[in-house]
């Protein structure tokens, strides 16, 4: 299986394929609370996923009466049914590039990261579950603290692994001597234990730069594609 994702073209495709759809994504979440949350400017989809008490949710979506809480909900559930497009994308992106890197080494371990994002991705799914039916909750008045106790296990379950799949590109990259693309793979595990003692504040940023590790994938993929094309031409000159 792994020999028909170690291809760098299809790293590079995969990762434009998951900017588009974050772009796509943004069109459709809210872009900021209905009710700002003290000492915080975190993002309403990330405060969705962060969110340990039922108040949270009113900071997201307003309290009953507002007039623009239902296209809030609306917008975040259009955006979380996206992100399913999203979860395929980069758990393939990731996989992907560990199969050329596997090839590229010579060692087959390598594989165990783009298994592990595989599974992150797989962990976004039940989160994004999750949240639909806590929005669900929130908006009939039920009792949505059972969804709360469990969000975390998955949201961190997938944010950690992605922070490792980040730590394993780094190692790749120190072996092959990639020292910018290295350093940019470094911040999401430097920051992620770290975010997740402060969701609210260190978290958003924590959290952000796992597209720095994604761009570093995307850049190696592309150089060694564009370095396999310009060896086929001059062998056909």
């Amino acid at each position: 299986m792994s020999g028909r994702f170690a291809s760098h073209r299809l790293t590079v495709i995969l990762f434009f394929a998951t900017i588009a759809i974050l772009l796509v994504m943004r069109e459709y979440f809210p872009s900021e609370l209905a009710i700002p949350l003290h000492g915080s400017d975190i993002r309403p989809v990330l405060l969705l996923e962060f969110a340990d008490r039922p108040g949270h949710l009113v900071h997201i979506f307003g309290e009953q009466g507002d007039p623009l809480r239902e296209a809030r909900v609306r917008g975040m559930n259009t955006g979380n049914a996206i992100d399913y497009l999203l979860m395929v994308s980069y758990g393939l992106l990731i996989f992907s590039f560990f199969s050329c890197m596997a090839r590229e080494l010579q060692h087959r371990g390598w594989l165990i990261f783009g298994v592990l994002g595989l599974v992150a991705a797989m962990a976004d799914a039940v989160e994004n579950a999750i949240m639909f039916s806590m929005v669900g909750d929130f908006l009939s008045g039920a009792d949505v603290l059972g969804e709360i106790a469990f969000l975390p296990w998955f949201v961190w379950t997938k944010f950690g692994l992605l922070a490792v799949t980040c730590a394993g590109a780094a190692i790749a990259f120190a072996k092959l001597r990639r020292w910018v693309l290295m350093v940019l793979c470094i911040p999401a595990p430097l920051l992620m234990i770290p975010g997740g003692l402060d969701p609210f504040g260190l978290a958003p940023l924590a959290t952000t730069t796992i597209a720095l590790g994604w761009l570093a994938m995307a850049i190696h993929a592309s150089t060694r594609w564009y370095a396999t094309r310009r060896q086929g031409m001059n062998g056909l000159a």
